[in-house]
């Protein structure tokens, strides 16, 4: 019985919320690796290093907030 009372208690997340998330992860990396790309260009570093890490930073940071949210 305590089962049905948590999962009463928990909203569920529609399929639509969910590819809603899915696109705000895909914006915010894509938007993350083209400033790292300009920002390349501007500084003229000779490789994808800032775009790189405009990648990793901005990954990192949406699987923290989609973790935190899912708890």
């Amino acid at each position: 019985m305590e089962k049905d009372d948590r999962q009463k208690d928990k909203p569920q997340r529609s399929g639509l919320e969910w590819m809603g998330a899915g696109i705000e992860f895909c914006g915010v990396i894509a938007i993350f690796c083209y400033i790292g790309h300009r920002l390349d260009g501007f500084f003229n570093t000779g490789g994808p290093f800032l775009l790189v890490t405009g990648f990793f930073i901005s990954f990192i940071g949406m699987m923290y907030l989609f973790y935190k949210e899912s708890k």
